[in-house]
């Protein structure tokens, strides 16, 4: 289910392919027309300033639009030339970039992206001589770290030398049996290029026992198989890994008896996956800031191999940290039915329409994916938390009881379903049945801080078991200390308590780790109002109707500015009186 190991390894070299400023996008296009009249209506530096905010919202797309006009204008202006250049290769226009990459190259001969762009092409060609020559201008023969070999071996098999390709396959040898199960992928399509059936057979099953946790292994050996002749035994394979990942992964597609039958080996489909393996190490790598540059090699990916539905995944989330809902759904759509991420797919697509103004649209595509597979819970899942976010809370523990129901053996990694429904059976006064759920989750995830908050500040908000729910709140800021909720809940539990200065030790704390957050400011207020600080509080409280408050909070935050607190505005403790400073903890 990870990445192929190794090309975490590549991942800082990588980045030092060199590429100037940043941008990206999905989808093909040719360059636009325009006519003479067209181009004249808006001026040079409008385009370039059109397509820099276009990059700057992510629509790389129409920022390529407006660079290849303003190319168009000047075509002769190298630093034009090399920006529309750059924004086509983000938008995933491969063959519109390589239209220009021999002009980039002409004053950038080492340029990384303009290299690799016209090499993808040659590789999609059949040209792999070609290829092999273009990638060596790149520079540094490091650049592409272990993955070198790989490309190496797989343009060398391109051109039939397969002892060339089985001699750069041996300079990857590791004594660390899951890095070597994609390289023994590799091996075994290789050797299925060169005819060696026996052999191939070996190293795709050999490849399964030495990870037999790697999606893409357990796929990739699957299909060398049935091309062998092995069906049944690629069925079984397919079915062992479903059954023990049917989290994740939907196995019926590909193991229908009228699923596509797998694509020959192909140096054009193995280097797409290395592509793909340097865009997710670096999509996965907290160090790096250029989310961009990640894009840019799973566009690669699937220009060279259309239906790698793994790169079309990736897209598809990169899109939706964007914001850029539209791209995202084009991306999900482009995993077929027969993949066993096509049911993931599906899921992430009727969550989108939410975000898109088709919210009922959204539920209904869920429901239906609800019944569609009774034995599974992760569509229930989804739209317990959609109707959630939409405070349909009621609507949401149905979606939630779906889900329980369906669980056969509960373990720890259901701690959050039961955390869920304890949630929204809170917000409909089902106190009772919610601390039930929130004790479950704790008990199968003792040290989740989450559960440890909610559960310890709804405690001491009902005057309930005090010392355990201070003892709660204190054990979540020991493991989230940045938190500026769960400090916010410590604040709020001492002020329940009565404790005001202590209240606002913490509530200030809160306030400096989550100052736009409404209810923490007012609750600063509050305590500032008990300890005296009655100017300050009335700041407070005025800065917390700058942070869009919940509706139904904004008249209670007025009249405290108004009138200060007072009995109908002001939450009383849990005492008759307010407690001394050993209450409470």
């Amino acid at each position: 289910m990870r990445p192929i190991s190794f090309a975490l390894l590549s991942a800082a070299l990588v980045l030092s392919l060199p590429l100037a400023g940043h941008a990206q996008s999905g989808g093909g296009g040719q360059q636009p027309r325009v006519s003479g009249r067209q181009a004249a209506l808006i001026s040079l530096s409008g385009r370039y300033l059109a397509s820099r905010v276009a990059e700057q919202d992510h629509d790389y797309d129409g920022g390529a639009d407006q660079l290849d006009l303003a190319l168009a204008q000047r075509p002769g202006d190298l630093e034009l030339l090399y920006s529309t250049f750059r924004l086509r290769t983000y938008a995933g226009r491969i063959d519109a970039a390589a239209q220009l990459a021999p002009q980039v190259l002409a004053v950038r001969p080492g340029d990384g992206i303009a290299n690799l762009v016209l090499a993808v092409q040659q590789i999609r060609r059949g040209e792999y001589r070609a290829a092999e020559q273009q990638l060596g201008r790149i520079g540094a023969e490091n650049q592409f770290g272990p993955l070198r070999e790989l490309v190496v071996a797989w343009l060398r098999a391109g051109q039939k030398d397969f002892v060339a390709a089985r001699t750069a396959l041996a300079r990857l040898k590791t004594d660390n049996e899951r890095a070597q199960a994609p390289i023994m992928v590799v091996e075994a399509q290789i050797e299925e290029m060169a005819g060696d059936k026996a052999a191939a057979e070996t190293k795709y099953r050999r490849a399964v026992e030495l990870d037999p946790s790697a999606l893409r292994v357990v796929m990739t050996a699957a299909d060398g198989l049935r091309r062998l002749g092995k069906a049944d035994d690629a069925r079984a394979l397919l079915k062992a890994f479903g059954d023990k990942y049917s989290d994740s992964v939907v196995m019926d597609g590909v193991m229908a008896a009228n699923a596509p039958a797998p694509k020959p080996p192909s140096p054009a489909s193995g280097i797409a996956e290395i592509l793909f393996d340097i865009g997710s190490a670096l999509n996965g790598d907290a160090r790096n800031q250029r989310s961009d540059l990640a894009l840019i090699f799973e566009q690669f990916a699937v220009d060279l191999k259309p239906d790698h539905d793994f790169a079309w995944l990736t897209i598809a989330s990169l899109y939706e940290q964007w914001g850029n809902s539209a791209k995202a759904l084009a991306a999900y759509g482009k995993v077929g039915p027969a993949s066993p991420l096509y049911w993931q797919a599906r899921l992430r697509s009727a969550a989108l329409d939410a975000q898109d103004e088709r919210f009922d649209a959204a539920v209904s595509k869920l429901r239906a994916l609800v019944a569609e597979k009774p034995d599974r819970i992760d569509a229930a899942l989804t739209l317990a938390d959609l109707l959630r976010s939409k405070e349909r809370y009621a609507d949401a523990v149905a979606a939630y009881d779906t889900a329980i129901q369906r669980i056969g053996t509960v373990g720890e990694r259901h701690w959050p379903v039961f955390f869920g429904r304890g949630m929204v059976l809170e917000r409909i006064k089902q106190w009772p049945r919610a601390e039930v759920d929130m004790k479950k989750a704790l008990e199968l995830s003792p040290e989740q801080p989450y559960v440890l908050n909610y559960l310890g500040y709804s405690w001491i908000d009902q005057g309930l078991n005090l010392d355990a729910g201070m003892k709660m709140l204190k054990r979540a800021t020991e493991l989230r200390p940045d938190d500026g909720a769960i400090t916010d809940s410590v604040g709020w539990a001492y002020y329940r308590l009565g404790q005001f200065d202590k209240a606002v030790e913490w509530l200030e704390r809160a306030s400096e780790q989550k100052g736009d957050d409404a209810t923490v400011v007012e609750h600063l207020g509050d305590a500032y109002w008990h300890v005296g600080r009655r100017r300050e509080a009335r700041f407070q409280w005025a800065r917390a109707m700058n942070q869009k408050p919940d509706k139904d909070r904004i008249p209670v935050i007025l009249d405290k500015v108004s009138n200060g607190l007072n009995s109908t505005n002001d939450k009383p403790t849990v005492y008759e009186k307010a407690a001394d400073n050993k209450q409470g903890g």
